[in-house]
């Protein structure tokens, strides 16, 4: 059983999102239930723009080019 206040915050609509853009062309989106915590999301992106980091997913380095803050349409 959830608590309803959980519950509450899980249903809300996700409105916003991050889109970070690396140097080989993909893309990652995260997103968000408010423009608030997609800047402070943004703001940790932010940092790695022009940094070369190792990809979880492949293990590939990656270069990311690209940060923003976009509605969800």
């Amino acid at each position: 059983m959830t608590h309803p206040l959980i519950a509450a915050a899980l249903a809300m609509p996700k409105t916003h999102k991050v889109v970070t853009t690396y140097a080989d062309g993909s893309v990652r989106e995260f997103e968000t239930r408010s423009h608030q915590t997609a800047e402070n999301h943004a703001v940790l992106e932010r940092r790695k723009i022009g940094r070369d980091l190792i990809d979880r997913m492949s293990g590939k380095t990656v270069r990311v080019v690209r940060v923003v803050v976009e509605p969800i349409r």
